[in-house]
């Protein structure tokens, strides 16, 4: 069991508080003479560690117990009329049907059928009442001090089935690569029953792993996994000579800088494409040819430099920005290269989408 100390305070208060407030109630529902009545049993203690211990378990559930119990007293019951004289045997035979009717696994309800076959003379007089009193009486009583106890501390209970959704972070909108039919099928490999709620077992899968690449993330800055500069442009080359490199780059766009080295803008592929507005795929060519070109008289009413359609301002992380900051950048903006630069602000290598998931599989 994993927790807390207070956990584990706030998980013995509530058991001890069940126990007690069952008891009251149950003694408080006899009349007359009550000494000789069972108005609690030893499983409900068992019960009780589940219910307020394990409160999300599918064996702390209300129809858990209730059914469990039920079921298990009743063959319980049976068994101990049927085999008076054979109580070992009647036990088995009590806990092989309890198990297989129940179709709700509540683990004390395994003592119940105990109780009824080897709890004595008292038990056996009760006969079929021993079911409903104080079986099943204990197990409502239970359950609902079960249900005021947490709802009062702040806990659900019962626990709620619903249709999962991810709950990725705001910024990074990360798709987990396990729907909940995959986990369904790997746990139906264990051949077992096993004491796990799936949506709450892929709600723990998808909260480790967003912590993993969280802690990954934290410790990489931009400077260990950016790219080198192999070529920049600067505001006033030509846009024929930016076409003709800018085809050479495996980047999806290229920085542009001043003689300081400062970022200005980028330039991309979708810039030339913008400004050449070529009304139909047949007009692409032409129309890029037109752009390009470089007119020889002294004025002109198309773009003629780098600077006059590049995308501008551009958006720059400092070298020991966190990897982790630059994913709401990229996914906000719709950027596929930031450029990274030092503390004067000059350019010192670009960082790509490609690089960080590479950095996040390595």
């Amino acid at each position: 069991m994993t927790g807390t100390l207070r956990d584990y305070a706030r998980s013995a208060i509530g058991a001890g508080l069940g126990i007690l407030s069952t008891g009251l109630l149950s003694l408080a529902a006899v009349s007359g003479d009550w000494h000789g009545v069972i108005f609690l049993i030893a499983p409900m203690g068992a019960s009780a560690v589940i219910l307020f211990c394990l409160p999300s378990s599918p064996l702390a559930q209300p129809w858990a117990i209730l059914a469990g119990n039920t079921v298990a007293a009743l063959a319980g019951v049976f068994f101990a009329h049927l085999l008076p004289e054979q109580l070992v045997l009647a036990a088995a035979l009590a806990m092989l049907t309890a198990i297989g009717l129940m179709r709700c696994l509540h683990p004390p309800s395994g003592a119940v059928a105990l109780t009824a076959v080897l709890g004595g003379e008292a038990i056996h007089q009760l006969g079929y009442g021993f079911v409903w009193w104080p079986v099943l009486a204990n197990s409502v009583l239970l359950v609902l001090a079960a249900w005021l106890y947490h709802t009062l501390t702040g806990y659900r209970y019962p626990a709620v089935h619903h249709e999962h959704t991810p709950s990725s972070p705001t910024h990074m909108h990360y798709q987990f690569g396990f729907k909940q039919e995959d986990l369904q099928t790997a746990l139906g490999q264990f051949h077992e029953v096993l004491d796990i709620n799936p949506e709450q077992l892929q709600s723990l899968l998808e909260k480790t792993e967003l912590i993993a690449y969280q802690r990954k993330l934290e410790a990489i800055e931009c400077r260990q996994i950016m790219r080198p500069v192999t070529t920049t442009f600067e505001f006033g080359d030509a846009l024929e000579t930016a076409w003709q490199e800018i085809l050479k780059q495996p980047e999806p766009a290229v920085p542009v800088v001043n003689k300081a080295q400062l970022v200005i803008g980028l330039l991309s592929v979708a810039d030339f494409m913008r400004h050449a507005k070529a009304e139909s795929y047949r007009e692409v060519a032409p129309a890029l040819r037109r752009l390009i070109r470089w007119s020889p008289t002294t004025h002109s009413d198309k773009p003629e430099v780098v600077g006059q359609i590049m995308t501008a301002p551009a958006i720059t992380i400092a070298e020991n920005m966190h990897l982790m900051h630059t994913i709401p950048l990229m996914t906000s903006h719709h950027l596929q290269l930031l450029p990274v630069v030092d503390q004067a602000n000059k350019l010192v290598g670009i960082l790509t989408q490609t690089d960080v998931i590479r950095a996040l599989y390595r």
